[in-house]
């Protein structure tokens, strides 16, 4: 996260500000999570004055959505890309295993999308429709898996492809956040969730399913 704030080109002075108050709290976020977040702590440790904070928000909300919407563009930046003749399955499982791998490293800054999108609706507005965006990708993919399947109502498979984004997010939500044990390594579980995946969304098993 630090390295997406300070990545951007030829800030301003007054960018550099908000970038180093935003890395701050980001730090904070991670740490102690939104319950914990104070306006005092992120100026102490981005080291500017108490006021300095407020030419730029008016609350530790306002900075807390602004590092999120900085978070989910960073996911989407990084997130694999497909690559010719890759099948459906193996894109799942190779983003399954990103996704556990991103939850587990910022995993205050996952559990406060759920917060915050509690707090704000601007915010949770954001988050479906960004889960909304994933859910065509992924009904898109399974197309080309199965072209038959453009002739079918869209509808059911993109309610179907919901599902499973709701289903992993709670589950990754409770080995990460609540201390879940499930006895998987990170590849079992990225095989054992994209196998689910792959049924729901084609109805039958992959052709293979490599290790």
């Amino acid at each position: 996260m630090r390295a997406e704030l300070e990545a951007a080109a030829k800030p301003t002075r007054s960018e550099m500000t908000r970038r180093k108050l935003m890395i701050a709290a980001a730090e904070l976020i991670q740490d102690s999570g939104f319950g914990g977040l104070k306006v005092a702590d992120i100026c102490k440790r981005a080291d500017f004055a108490h006021g300095t904070f407020y030419l730029h928000w008016k609350d530790k909300r306002g900075v807390a959505h602004d590092v999120l919407t900085a978070f989910m563009e960073a996911i989407r930046a990084h997130r694999p890309r497909r690559r010719p003749a890759q099948s459906f399955y193996e894109r799942l499982v190779i983003g399954h295993l990103y996704y556990i791998d991103l939850y587990r490293r910022n995993i205050g800054l996952m559990r406060c999308q759920g917060q915050l999108a509690d707090e704000l609706d601007e915010f949770a507005a954001i988050g479906l429709e960004a889960n909304l965006a994933l859910a065509h990708r992924i009904v898109r993919a399974a197309e080309r898996e199965a072209p038959s399947l453009t002739g079918e109502p869209v509808a059911p498979r993109l309610a179907a492809a919901l599902g499973c984004i709701a289903m992993v997010d709670k589950l990754l939500h409770d080995v990460f956040a609540r201390g879940l044990v499930i006895g998987l390594s990170d590849q079992e579980l990225a095989t054992t969730l994209s196998l689910s995946w792959h049924r729901a969304l084609l109805g039958r098993d992959p052709p293979s399913m490599p290790g």
